[in-house]
């Protein structure tokens, strides 16, 4: 692979990043709002701001797990002169580590109930939504791109 290969593939990882950061910013700040907006409408119990954190903390720790896994992606294997063998024993061992420090701080909020679970699963899923869209954006360009 080429520097310029190699460059172009940073920017493309970059661009994902990036637009993956938006749009997850977006659609928690969305869903945030849309909750404390409803809480204040019903006039709800004195722990009511407990849920729109947990949407907040789900949201920021799948962005933080996705912005992880494009950073080892990126120098695991777009790393110059890195063998099959060596990247994917990194990668294993990255994941494995990854995920570890994702559980236990799940485990730790989940076992001492600091925010509520619902919460916690819709972050998460919000920034896997945003995954999904911005995979559907980048087919977009492409596909647009390759008929012109």
């Amino acid at each position: 692979m080429t520097g310029d290969e190699n460059r172009v593939r940073e920017q493309s990882v970059d661009a994902i990043l990036n637009g993956v950061t938006k749009k997850t910013s977006l659609i928690v700040s969305l869903a945030t709002a849309a909750v404390v907006v409803y809480a204040a409408v019903l006039g709800s119990d004195h722990r009511w701001w407990f849920f729109p954190v947990s949407i907040l903390f789900g949201g920021a720790l799948g962005l933080l797990n996705f912005r992880w896994l494009a950073v080892s992606v990126q120098r695991v294997y777009l790393r110059q002169g890195a063998t099959v063998v060596g990247s994917n024993l990194a990668a294993v061992v990255i994941s494995l580590l990854k995920l570890s420090l994702i559980f236990v701080i799940l485990f730790v909020v989940i076992k001492w109930q600091l925010l509520p679970v619902f919460g916690l699963v819709a972050g998460l899923s919000l920034c896997f939504a945003a995954i999904l869209w911005e995979g559907a954006t980048m087919m977009k360009q492409t596909l647009n791109s390759d008929g012109k």
